[in-house]
């Protein structure tokens, strides 16, 4: 601990430790790689509130939904329909609805937030990290609009 201040500790006495993946910065995008029936890197994206997987990653049905969200230009997705995939992320499996969808990126897709939330994953840029909380209970079922 600094002598300056009793509030701050600078040691990890006592620490929870979480598990935690590393984050690459690919061209400054925060990367993990994650095995959805092969290693594929996501786009750890917490300016968009729902995953996306680019067509073909994911081998599951493609489903259909109504839903239609909007890309930062303001122009309306070409969403192919909604997938439940199971992915391994850290060694652990998780499943999450994805929507099925072409990106301007190579990466697999994007790991938005509905997930990022619902697993209390914490970005650490810093440290090149990222924790999830609920690392046991990630199981998402979030999205299962039509």
């Amino acid at each position: 601990m600094k002598q300056d201040s009793s509030s701050r500790l600078e040691a990890t006495v006592n620490a929870v430790t979480r598990p935690a993946v590393s984050v690459a910065l690919e061209h400054g995008t925060p990367s993990i790689s994650v095995r959805i029936e092969e290693v594929r890197i996501l786009i750890s994206d917490t300016g968009t509130n729902i995953s996306i997987l680019q067509p073909g990653v994911s081998k599951s049905e493609v489903r259909h939904t109504d839903m239609r969200p909007y890309e930062v230009t303001g122009e309306i997705l070409d969403v192919k329909g909604r997938q439940a995939v199971s992915f391994e992320l850290g060694g652990r499996e998780f499943n999450h609805q994805f929507l099925a969808c072409s990106l301007p990126t190579d990466a697999g897709g994007l790991l938005g937030m509905d997930f990022l939330k619902v697993s209390g994953a914490i970005v650490d840029l810093e440290c090149s990290k990222m924790s999830l909380r609920h690392w046991e209970s990630a199981q998402s079922e979030r999205h299962d609009a039509q």
